[in-house]
């Protein structure tokens, strides 16, 4: 089976050198397509430099969902491992790790974590956000193109997996963090954009766009590695 990394970056030149570094290098991945979704720094340049190749998006206002479709449109991979550009701590280790469930069959879409420490175990069995993820990619065609929108792409996978009752498996990837959004737009700016990102992936649940029972699917075929 052939899987490709594809890494969505907007304004990321700080990190995504290092996450390039790191897909490189993990044991599975043919090749790394880094989609530089309209950045104004030098994101592209630093992940070209690190030996990706790089799918640029100009002219529009940015959209992880359709960075990430952009990147799958660039690859006849059978799997898709999404990193995000963001990371701090990622390794190839980390990234071997998340693959290892998917390729061995025991998943068929594996997750990872940031470390959030004496959290982990409650964070390990939320509604995954997470962008560090493998799925076939079927899984993707299968997300409608209406529903590939912004933040919510992850939740839209998610329920793809879990009401087809698919195993997924979910590891904390060991002091992984990333660069907060009040890191990279000021401690104002930041917080507002953090909290308007969480309340539109709250507002999924609460519109009715997914059944609450799709957690509870997703909760029966989840099994958490370590």
């Amino acid at each position: 089976m052939v899987i490709d990394a594809v890494v969505p970056a907007r304004n990321e030149e700080p990190t995504v050198g290092g996450v390039v570094e790191a897909c490189r290098h993990c044991a599975y991945v043919r090749r790394v397509v880094v989609v530089d979704d309209g950045s104004t720094d030098g994101t592209g340049d630093a992940a070209s430099a690190a030996g990706a190749a790089v799918v640029r998006r100009d002219g529009e206002g940015g959209s992880k969902a359709h960075a990430m479709e952009a990147g799958v449109d660039a690859t006849d991979a059978d799997a898709i491992l999404f990193v995000d550009a963001d990371c701090l701590g990622l390794t190839a280790s980390h990234l071997d790790d998340i693959c290892r469930p998917f390729v061995d069959g025991r998943a068929v879409m594996s997750l990872g974590w940031f470390d959030y420490g004496l959290w982990n175990p409650l964070v390990l069995r939320f509604a995954p956000t997470t962008g560090e993820r493998i799925i076939p990619r079927w899984v993707w065609d299968a997300v409608p193109p209406a529903k590939r929108d912004g933040y919510t792409i992850e939740v839209r996978i998610n329920e793809v997996i879990a009401e087809a009752r698919l195993p997924t498996t979910a590891r904390v990837m060991p002091g992984v963090t990333h660069r907060t959004k009040r890191d990279k737009l000021g401690r104002r700016k930041g917080v507002r954009e953090t909290w308007r990102m969480f309340w539109k992936l709250a507002g999924i649940p609460l519109r009715g766009a997914v059944r609450w029972r799709t957690y509870w699917f997703y909760l029966r075929g989840l099994t958490v590695e370590r």
